[in-house]
């Protein structure tokens, strides 16, 4: 789901929509609430159905596509929750109050209660609809950094001038208003250049297309990528939402805007739909593993200079994954000659939306097998 497409307006219509047909029904719900826990007080009844959500998923920290994923997690956490206090003999009420797993699982059984708690679970949603949908990425990438030499440029999530230098915003991270690492998230905060007070802004996705062409593509020195960058022009231009595309990312740098770095990945992919966070290696062995030709040189000591070049070119990997969970795919020689297949691949990890999800269905049956399983 699409943060940028949902306005204030639309969610406060949902809201609302929803508050009414939870009152429709309430008298019902409290009937049926008192009868399995003997108390008859809305605040109760809610608090039974609301306090535990961040035991039943990490609400927190979890992206959820929509209403339905949102409950069908949460359904997943009750269901785990259950299995647990079942082996610690904890499930059954007690005489002091009915425990909250004992009743959810009655609950789920009776069609008003049920209908009232998926209600309330998506009104609770909506609610927290930013919080809800928001990617949340590692701290390492709510700045990234790229280019080469000196020719260095940023793009922070919420940036701000601070001490004379750009830093994030913590406190506006979640209330940005684009998916991070997209071409409207370029075009929302510009991309930082580190020696000036103001970001570099662009008026529309075409302006920001030219920048890539004339200014990040001439940078690279090596032929394929700057076809690679080309078919990313070509990609953007024939977008129908140019501004939701991932921004593929030339050289992204390991160490950040210091001019002394350790690494660069040729081109990088943050998609914001997955989390899917892929670098790419335009490898040919020429520049990667040619050792210099040195007369007298021993087969030995040949292996041991490719050695130690592969030895470098592993652990830039193992570094990239290690600080920022980025995979890296590298095409090698033969694969470069094919120029446009090596793109469709970097194009399937640019247009690759949403995640595979379980059914609000399928984990609802799951909570009735259990329910069948226990003496409740």
């Amino acid at each position: 789901m699409n943060v940028v497409n949902i306005d204030k307006k639309y969610l406060d219509n949902k809201e609302q929509s929803i508050t009414a047909r939870l009152k429709a029904i309430q008298d019902k719900a409290l009937i049926r609430f008192e009868e399995i826990t003997g108390k008859n007080s809305i605040h109760s009844f809610h608090a039974m159905m609301g306090a535990n959500n961040n035991v039943y998923v990490d609400s927190m920290n979890s992206v959820f596509l929509d209403p339905n994923d949102f409950i069908t997690r949460w359904l997943e956490g009750l269901t785990a929750q259950v299995k647990k206090r079942v082996e610690a003999d904890t499930l059954k009420p007690k005489s002091y109050g009915v425990n909250r797993e004992f009743f959810l699982m009655h609950a789920l059984q009776d069609s008003v209660l049920r209908e009232y708690l998926f209600l309330f679970l998506t009104r609770n949603f909506y609610r927290n609809f930013k919080e809800r949908v928001r990617s949340k990425p590692n701290e390492s990438l709510w700045s990234i950094w790229f280019g080469s030499g000196n020719l260095v440029w940023g793009l922070l999530i919420s940036p701000e001038m601070r001490n004379d230098d750009w830093a994030v915003d913590r406190s506006e991270i979640r209330r940005s208003d684009f998916n991070f690492w997209t071409i409207r998230h370029v075009m929302k905060t510009g991309l930082i250049d580190p020696e000036s007070n103001e970001p570099v802004k662009f008026k529309k996705p075409d302006d920001f297309i030219q920048f890539y062409r004339s200014v990040l593509k001439r940078v690279s020195n090596s032929q394929y990528e700057k076809a690679i960058a080309d078919r990313y022009i070509e990609y953007l231009k024939k977008s129908d939402t140019p501004y939701e595309e991932p921004f593929l990312i030339p050289e992204l740098r390991y160490a950040g805007k210091e001019t002394k770095h350790k690494y660069r990945l040729d081109y990088t992919i943050l998609n914001p739909y997955t989390m899917e966070l892929v670098g790419f290696e335009i490898s040919p062995s020429s520049t990667h593993m040619a050792i210099p030709k040195i007369k007298d040189v021993k087969k030995v000591e040949m292996n041991r200079d490719l050695s130690l070049k592969w030895t470098k070119e592993m652990e830039k990997r193992n570094d990239y994954f290690s600080k920022f969970g980025i995979t890296t795919i590298t095409f090698t020689d033969e694969e470069l000659k094919d120029i446009d297949a090596c793109f469709d691949i970097i194009s399937k990890y640019l247009s690759t939306r949403g995640v595979a999800q379980n059914t609000l269905t399928g984990s609802l049956d799951k909570v009735n097998e259990l329910f069948g399983e226990l003496s409740l």
